[in-house]
């Protein structure tokens, strides 16, 4: 990644001696004590205990009501967290089970994460069979043995760890009708540089199967088989690889692009899962990705991470307002001098940031030395603390004195002590380099939220639950919004506002957000491309800061609902119950409803509902009457 310094900052200091920024920072009216460090007011920051969830997907995922899908957990040695990713971000409603008989029950059942000839017995073969003929459908990942191959329209199947791409097949089922664009047919799962990538499997089809998708080598990488009013679906690659793998940046580099494109790698897998619910079941729901009925909803945030960033800071602040909107300012608090810059976290750089604070902005921390070498830190002790802790950077990508723990704690210290009413619980890395154990140490330190990746690069558009570790088997309680639109690439943002407009409307065809990075590091022409930009949006597209989103999408992943059918589906009942404050909250229904009873509004398409603003722990219930014959 592109330093994120301007170039005239960089001309400017790179030449300079670690001791004569020192001593400049020194001599600066600035407060500063006898060993160069600011005074500055710090707020207790406990580090708590690192805490774990529960190990069992189905105690975390339990059965509420029938319209839920049924994922069927066929291998307890491998994890769901793939699959329970992607249905949580499209809002699908889900159950994890290892009860054939309750998956049963369902209408749409899920098989994951693979199944052999010891999987199913053959009457069980012979219920989903008939669970199929009669309305139900499968979505298995993975199914390798002979005997399923009647039921999932194979032949023989090939496992390969050489395949790099899949290739879907537009317009041929309805489960691929969000599958529109080039970059959403044509999916890279990783680089032929590396000789070998994770294992797929290429089927051989039956000639009553329909192939919706091919591996390069012309195997079937997606089948469906058709069983009277059902359809069986099967994939050969894992939601384990072509979503999980992405999200925690572990992929075989399958991207297209760094930043400022539309990569949708991991996001087809999602949207397949989504439509194949839509399409078949009749009386499907679920929430909405984005707020109040928007399609989509453009981010803006700024890095203030250069000390004369801050003046211009304010009048993007002063533009947005004025455009009726806010941006979340993540804020560098380099307190000490070192070799890339000198200390500017405090005097009047202090008060334009409580300025941009008390005007309705949401302020996120930046780090403090914002290290280039930041994904090499070790997570350090967990007491660090201000003054005490003296990271020095020694260069562009190394540095002494400092820790992951270091940087998360003591940059939220500084800034909840020195902004009156501040609680930091959105952090970015430095540069964007992201070490393993950030999770860990923002979920101790108490953040909720990071934006330390690219959407390009970890292939999705979508938030999502950022696994401990960066590993495969549990997520930390910290959000992830990567970045989509980011001004620090050539050429200057002033001459790509057209490619951004273009990627955002792209994500809006999915219901994914965009996360737009500006640096303040002038007021002319990066503050007239985003303004440009936000009065170019498409309609449907909202701009708001990345808190009040992040909130949002907090909450609406931790909701509790349920939907039951009062009188043969014509009639049925919502009930909500929050832990948390949320706003915007929509529901999306594939039938036309006819009426509401309860405290909601009936978006204009009638297919959609809109809820008031539930307050912190509250319960709603809506009653909404479809019309007759759907």
């Amino acid at each position: 990644m592109q330093q994120c310094y301007p170039r005239e900052y960089k001309k400017k200091w790179i030449f300079l001696s670690a001791a004569l920024i020192a001593a400049t920072a020194m001599a600066a009216s600035c407060g500063n004590d006898r060993d160069g460090v600011a005074h500055l007011r710090a707020a207790d920051v406990p580090v708590h205990a690192l805490v774990q969830g529960s190990g069992d997907p189905t105690i975390a995922f339990p059965e509420l009501f029938p319209l839920q899908v049924a994922v069927y957990w066929t291998n307890p040695e491998e994890g769901v967290l793939g699959v329970a990713h992607a249905l949580r971000e499209m809002g699908i409603p889900f159950f994890v089970t290892r009860d054939f008989s309750r998956a049963i029950h369902h209408r749409l059942i899920i098989i994951y994460p693979s199944a052999d000839s010891t999987t199913f017995a053959a009457g069980q073969i012979e219920e989903l069979t008939r669970h199929m003929r009669s309305g139900g459908s499968l979505f298995a990942v993975n199914a390798v043995a002979r005997s399923l191959g009647a039921l999932f329209g194979f032949t023989a199947v090939t496992p390969s760890r050489q395949r790099y791409q899949v290739n879907f097949s537009a317009g041929l089922d309805p489960a691929l009708r969000y599958l529109n664009r080039p970059e959403e047919l044509q999916v890279p799962l990783g680089a032929p540089k590396y000789g070998q990538v994770f294992w797929t499997n290429g089927y051989s089809p039956e000639e009553t199967a329909a192939v919706l998708a091919h591996f390069e080598d012309g195997s079937a990488a997606v089948l469906r088989k058709s069983w009277g009013k059902g359809a069986a679906y099967l994939c050969g690659v894992s939601f384990h690889d072509v979503v999980l793998r992405n999200q925690v940046n572990r992929d075989y580099d399958a991207e297209r692009h760094y930043v400022n494109a539309f990569e949708p790698g991991a996001d087809v897998w999602l949207l397949l899962l989504r439509a194949w619910y839509e399409t078949v079941e009749p009386a499907a729901v679920r929430i909405s990705t984005i707020p109040g009925g928007q399609m989509s909803v453009v981010l803006l945030s700024h890095d203030v991470d250069w000390e004369y960033s801050f003046t211009p800071a304010l009048s993007f602040a002063k533009t947005e307002a004025s455009l009726r909107t806010r941006s979340t300012f993540f804020i560098q608090t380099k307190y000490v001098s070192d070799a890339n810059s000198k200390a500017f976290f405090f005097g009047k750089n202090l008060a334009d940031i409580r300025g941009l604070f008390s005007s309705g902005h949401s302020i996120g921390s930046h780090s403090i030395i914002h290290s280039r070498g930041f994904n090499k830190f070790e997570l350090g002790s967990g007491v660090e603390e201000y003054p005490v802790y003296q990271p020095r950077g020694t260069g562009f990508d190394t540095a002494t004195g400092a820790s992951v723990f270091g940087e998360v704690r003591v940059s939220k210290q500084l800034l909840d002590g020195e902004i009156s009413g501040q609680y930091t619980d959105f952090f970015r890395a430095g540069h964007l380099r992201v070490p393993p154990t950030l999770p860990e140490a923002l979920q101790r330190c108490g953040y909720r939220f990071d934006s330390s990746f690219t959407a390009d690069d970890v292939l999705s558009n979508f938030p999502y639950a950022l696994p401990l570790g960066l590993l495969f088997e549990e997520d930390s309680g910290i959000y992830e919004f990567p970045v989509t639109i980011d001004d620090s690439e050539d050429p200057p943002l002033a001459q790509r506002v057209g490619n951004a407009l273009e990627v955002i409307r792209a994500n809006a065809e999915n219901g994914a957000p965009n996360v737009v990075l500006i640096h303040p590091t002038e007021s002319q022409g990066k503050l007239q491309a985003e303004e440009v930009l936000l009065r170019r949006l498409p309609p449907g597209v909202a701009a708001m800061d990345m808190e009040s989103f992040a909130r949002f999408w907090r909450a609406r992943d931790r909701l509790q609902w349920t939907i039951r059918a009062l009188r043969d589906h014509g009639l049925m009942e919502l009930e909500v119950t929050n832990d948390e404050r949320i706003e915007g909250l929509t529901f999306e229904f594939q039938r036309e409803i006819a009426d509401l009873k309860g405290d909601a509004k009936l978006l204009p398409d009638r297919r959609r509902i809109l809820l008031p603003t539930l307050e912190t722990r509250g319960r709603i219930q809506i009653r909404i009457q479809f019309h007759s014959g759907q």
